[in-house]
């Protein structure tokens, strides 16, 4: 057994010479197996041991028993040891917890004091491999990524768990064998909580169907884990490309749904669960309610947990969190059928400049650099730029000076050769460009109506043709967007 235990602690590096364990003892047969194994191994690994109780003040005079216990038996090994006492009840009550999180949290709270006072590099737990097949079955049966389906890791960050490596059966085999008692817990065969249910009941059945259940589940959390790597370094390459965090809050565009669907989903549970702070209960059900999100109508919206609102907007979906009315609020404030005189009411500083002719322009609200030149001939052998930020125009058709500006209602674009007009407004529209960045867009304009929309198209009668005899060149550097 101790040699199973070392050799799994070497594996995973779990401990270096000098280091000083702290192993969490709460009296039960698991953290009294840890604290035997850890206790015959420390001289020959050459670490330190010391040992932590956390009395959680729930079950009277039985959890002043177990703590008593724990002490008598660090004494005997002389192991110094750590017992805090707390009130896990009235903690679950004022933080709105159940009471096994309640406890959960106020031991790993106490699990740091201690660490901290003893000066301990790496916090010891029992878990088993029992352990970890519960709570791929616990997760699995709630609806879990592929980070649920790990089940328990060995190692996370300070904390480590020697243990892993053991069935429950081979621990009470090791205490049997060794002679040593141990303390019971009279909660753990209550059938209320769910863990227990999974403990008692299906477990033993899985191992009707085949003996090695529980070893075959672990191993198969190995494998989980190792795609689970892999597949978060491809989904955090497609969050790089297609969700950006702005003042509004979350974008995702809907050329996410280009990747593969682990991917996308991936990606959707990862957004919500860092949006709200806590992937804790966000499930399969969330990540495709946002998902179906993207099929639906522009200002469609749907309601999701800890607070957070998504909504679709133009070219994917706006997530934000927050108090339910204000984000109705400013989903009111972003849907199309706003007037734009009230969407300006947010908007950056209106810019209104005029371009000098062979020069340059700088324009640091924007980030923009332009530069214009004037070109009294086409140049042979030389196409018109197809670059999205460097146009030509016939600078005869230019009709007095021209400026730089943000919209405004009257402006229009003519759209074919026929001399059509289309309102600004209804371009944007229909070229599906969010509302909330319309305002930023900068418009090239002469006195009589828009040339360029810059970073899109430019007006049908200020083209280049065979019959062009000057042509005013425009590039525009810098900026958020420019290549």
């Amino acid at each position: 057994m101790q040699k199973k235990v070392r050799n799994f602690m070497e594996e995973y590096h779990m401990v270096e010479r000098e280091d000083t364990i702290l192993a969490a003892v709460s009296g039960g047969a698991d953290s009294l197996c840890l604290l035997m194994l850890l206790h015959a191994l420390c001289e020959g690994m050459g670490f330190t041991l010391r040992a932590v109780h956390v009395e959680h003040g729930i079950r009277g005079e039985a959890s002043l028993r177990d703590a008593r216990f724990v002490e008598e038996i660090c004494a005997k090994y002389q192991i110094p040891c750590r017992i805090y006492h707390c009130r896990a009840l009235e903690y679950a009550r004022e933080k709105k917890l159940s009471v096994e999180e309640a406890a959960r949290k106020l031991r790993y709270q106490f699990f740091q004091k201690a660490a901290d006072e003893f000066g301990a590099q790496k916090i010891a737990v029992a878990h088993n491999q029992n352990d970890c097949a519960e709570t791929m079955l616990f997760h699995l049966a709630r609806g879990s990524g592929l980070k649920g389906l790990c089940g328990i890791l060995p190692v996370r960050g300070q904390i480590i768990r020697p243990l892993l490596c053991l069935e429950r059966g081979e621990i009470e085999a090791y205490l049997k064998q060794s002679g040593q008692q141990f303390c019971t817990d009279e909660t753990n065969g209550q059938l209320m909580y769910t863990r227990n249910k999974i403990r008692h009941q299906v477990l033993p059945l899985l191992a009707q169907v085949n003996g090695n259940a529980v070893s075959h589940m672990n191993q198969a959390a190995n494998v989980v884990a190792e795609a689970a790597e892999l597949i978060e370094g491809l989904r955090n390459s497609a969050m790089g490309k297609y969700v950006c965090v702005s003042g509004e809050g979350v974008c995702i565009s809907q050329e996410l749904l280009e990747e593969p669907p682990l991917i996308v989903r991936e990606a959707l549970r990862h957004v919500l669960a860092e949006t709200a702070g806590s992937s804790k209960d966000i499930s399969r059900v969330h990540v495709q309610q946002l998902k179906d999100l993207f099929a639906r109508q522009n200002g469609k919206a749907a309601e999701l947990p800890y607070g957070m609102r998504a909504q679709r907007t133009y070219g994917g979906i706006l997530l934000r969190k927050g108090n339910a009315q204000e984000l109705r609020n400013a989903a009111t404030a972003d849907a199309e059928g706003k007037a734009d005189t009230e969407a300006a009411s947010d908007a950056a500083q209106p810019v209104n400049l005029t371009l000098p002719i062979e020069g340059s322009l700088v324009i640091p609200s924007c980030g923009y650099e332009i530069s214009t030149r004037l070109l009294e001939k086409i140049p042979q052998n030389e196409e018109i730029p197809k670059k999205i930020y460097t146009k030509w125009f016939d600078y005869d058709k230019i009709k007095g000076t021209t400026r730089l500006k943000t919209r405004q209602e009257q402006d229009y674009l003519i759209i074919n050769a026929e001399g059509s007009r289309k309102k600004i407004k209804k371009y944007f529209i229909d070229e599906k460009i969010p509302a909330h960045r319309r305002d930023d867009i900068l418009l090239l304009a002469d006195d009589t109506h828009v040339l360029w929309v810059i970073g899109y198209r430019i007006s049908e009668d200020v083209k280049v043709t065979e019959h062009t005899k000057r042509i005013l060149e425009i590039r525009v550097n810098g900026g958020r967007e420019c290549e």
